[in-house]
């Protein structure tokens, strides 16, 4: 059976929005799925917004955490994988050709689905993915003209995404992060007589659902004929066409554990269906904010998250693998709160105290 793994964790959040979209698709029990939200691969809150070299310690620990991940999937037995962050996508390339495993390029698979566009396109994301031009080459690649927030507009959307009282990354959708974005796309599509925008970065079709941008239209918000390109939708599509099969690892798992990696064992759970996986991430984070809470801090981005992994409870030899690994593996219907307190405490001591 085709194993979908699906790797997150930049933040959480952005991963169970793209399991819903999947869960969406009624054809999508007709695979086994391995999800994992390594918050260990996302910036610490006091690195975001640097502009950091190849051979600094953030860019080296991003760099062998993501080698060591991309090789525990591929150790699970993931078929065919997927990556829930778009800016990440830039490391992720480097790595990925070396993985005998299919890697479905969410922003590749995104610009493909607008060849024939005669207009102009917003990218909108995070400042490094909109600087890399990830988008914008890729846009290009299909005859496709892009244009990219000025820096004024440009922090407004960082601000939506990353603002430590409001900002999408702590865990709530707010107001103020709501407006930010709406007065971003209002100006730029204006600025540059265009209607369709890219949302660039996972965190924005939490504010921007189809839902919210109806009403944000209806409410005066947002211009009428702006139309919103969802990628993490394009890329919940692509992973259940994607064809691919599982590569045993030719060395042992643990000589892939660079001398940076930030590695920290996830709390693992097999579960039902889809829709019991985010459940329990849902409940995990709710459970996070009490747990941070209780020791006078709150979520400060997706660093502040707890590593965790779901399997499809058919995958039993994920369980046997993680067993072998030392890592406990819990049933759904098995996981405390308790347990779930237990495994923050391992990770509030593994990481510097962040208030």
């Amino acid at each position: 059976m085709k194993r979908i793994g699906i790797i997150g964790g930049m933040g959480n959040e952005a991963m169970v929005d793209l399991v819903e979209k999947i869960a969406a698709n009624p054809e999508h029990q007709s695979a086994e799925y391995l999800v994992f939200g390594n918050s260990r691969l996302a910036y610490k809150p006091e690195e975001v917004g640097v502009e950091w070299q190849p051979a600094d310690e953030p860019e080296l620990r991003k760099h062998d955490t993501a080698t060591f991940t991309l090789r525990f999937m591929q150790h699970l037995g993931a078929s065919v994988l997927g990556l829930a962050c778009n800016s990440a996508h830039e490391l992720f390339r480097t790595l990925t050709p070396n993985v005998p495993v299919p890697f479905v390029d969410m922003v590749n698979e995104t610009a493909k689905r607008q060849r024939g566009c005669e207009e102009r396109i917003l990218v909108m994301g995070v400042t490094s993915l909109v600087c890399s031009g990830l988008y914008q080459k890729a846009l290009a690649e299909f005859g496709l003209d892009s244009v990219a927030p000025d820096s004024a507009n440009q922090a407004k959307v960082m601000d939506a995404i990353y603002n430590s009282e409001f900002g999408i990354k702590t865990a709530q959708i707010t107001a103020q992060a709501e407006n930010l974005l709406c007065e971003v796309i209002n100006a730029e599509t204006e600025r540059h007589d265009c209607n369709k925008v890219v949302l660039g970065c996972t965190e924005l079709p939490l504010a921007l659902t189809p839902i919210s941008v109806e009403r944000f239209k209806k409410e005066g918000r947002l211009n009428l004929n702006i139309e919103v390109i969802d990628a993490s939708q394009v890329l919940a599509e692509s992973l259940q066409c994607a064809e691919g099969q599982a590569h045993t690892l030719e060395s042992s798992l643990d000589s892939y554990h660079g001398e940076h990696c930030d590695w920290l064992a996830p709390l693992a759970v097999s579960v039902q269906d889809l829709p019991s996986l985010c459940d329990i991430q849902k409940r995990i984070f709710n459970l996070t904010e009490q747990f941070l809470a209780a020791r006078g801090e709150r979520i400060r981005g997706s660093y502040s998250h707890l590593p965790t992994l779901f399997f499809s409870e058919s995958a039993t030899d994920v369980a046997t693998k993680l067993t072998a690994l030392g890592i406990e593996v819990f049933p759904q219907a098995a996981l405390s709160d308790e347990d779930v307190f237990a495994a923050l405490s391992r990770h509030a001591v593994s990481k510097p105290t962040a208030k």
